[in-house]
């Protein structure tokens, strides 16, 4: 079967010919908005979220540390999701939530 792609087909309408899906969830931007930017780091709290791969904490430990030296990052808290391929579960966010003023996280294989 060919599929007429042309050039002036909008980039969702070339993928759905060629029957790509997008990975893109198009209702992510109505329920994810990103936080404040925090004028300093200094004396806050960061929570460090690790994907469970074998890399990534060392990576955060890594990160957190040079915070801590370079911008006077007061407490560091380390946290492991459950599952790498799995979004953090509610407990977890909830938790960065209320103890953090900013979370950083990673992936590192």
């Amino acid at each position: 079967m060919a599929i007429a792609v042309t050039t002036d087909s909008s980039v969702s309408e070339r993928l759905e010919a060629l029957g790509i899906m997008s990975p893109v969830d198009p209702e992510a931007e109505n329920k994810w908005k990103a936080a404040s930017r925090i004028d300093t780091i200094a004396g806050k709290c960061g929570g460090f979220l690790a994907n469970k791969k074998a890399n990534a904490e060392v990576l955060l430990k890594d990160v957190k540390d040079l915070m801590q030296e370079r911008y006077g990052l007061g407490e560091g808290i380390m946290i492991d999701k459950y599952i790498y391929s799995r979004p953090a579960s509610e407990e977890i966010i909830e938790s960065l939530a209320t103890d953090c003023d900013f979370v950083v996280t990673a992936i590192a294989d």
